[in-house]
């Protein structure tokens, strides 16, 4: 691993979620939903970093051949519990990021929903580039991170070890693949245990050619 960020984030993860039995999102991010129209059914995909699992769950009930890593040895619990009650077949690994990509086989899809971000400016272009080597060729990488939106907000993400995009930032970088979706806008306003406000969120749906 490249550095402890994860693990950090692991650790304040498992402490703030051991006693509980749900999670604050249910329902799978909008752009789960709308990329499978791109997919065929039983595609093998990886959730990459799956946080709270929703989409793992989401994918799993669509029929395809989930694969879900974390680092939070809670919600990999949690996930396969869910999975067991559900019936679903999804397989599971507690891992960071870069042990994973690094003994894993490729895959046709590979989702990193609101990861990324947890990665630093040290280590976010080789991290992009190792999920680029492990997605098949004419396959997809379908991505939600978050952007920058100011410099003061720049300066506070970089010292605690993480990384937004600038502005067409991850466009740029997968400029080379086929670009299925593009978008940058403002979040809705949510709170998840925070004074109420809105992120300036980035989505990419990114074809392998």
């Amino acid at each position: 691993m490249k550095d402890n960020t994860y693990h950090k984030f692991s650790e304040k993860y498992n402490l703030k979620y051991s006693k509980k039995s749900f999670y604050r999102w249910t329902k799978p991010s909008k752009l789960v939903t709308d990329s499978i129209k791109f997919l065929p059914p039983k595609s093998k995909v990886l959730d990459l970093g799956c946080w709270e699992w929703r989409n793992s769950f989401f994918l799993a009930e669509k029929w395809f051949d989930v694969t879900a890593v974390d680092l939070s040895e809670v919600w990999i619990n949690k996930l396969k519990d869910f999975a067991n009650q559900n019936n679903l077949n999804i397989k599971t690994q507690v891992s960071d990021m870069w042990k994973f990509l690094d003994e894993c086989e490729e895959f046709d899809v590979i989702f990193c929903m609101n990861s990324l971000q947890f990665v630093g400016k040290k280590n976010i272009f080789s991290m992009i580039d190792k999920v680029k080597s492990k997605t098949k060729n004419w396959w997809f990488n379908i991505i939600a991170s978050l952007i920058i939106e100011s410099e003061a907000q720049k300066q506070s993400i970089l010292s605690k070890g993480k990384y937004y995009f600038d502005e067409w930032e991850l466009k740029n970088i997968y400029k080379d693949w086929e670009i299925r979706f593009y978008e940058e806008k403002l979040s809705d306003w949510e709170t998840h245990g925070l004074p109420k406000h809105r992120h300036y969120n980035v989505s990419l749906i990114a074809k392998n050619k």
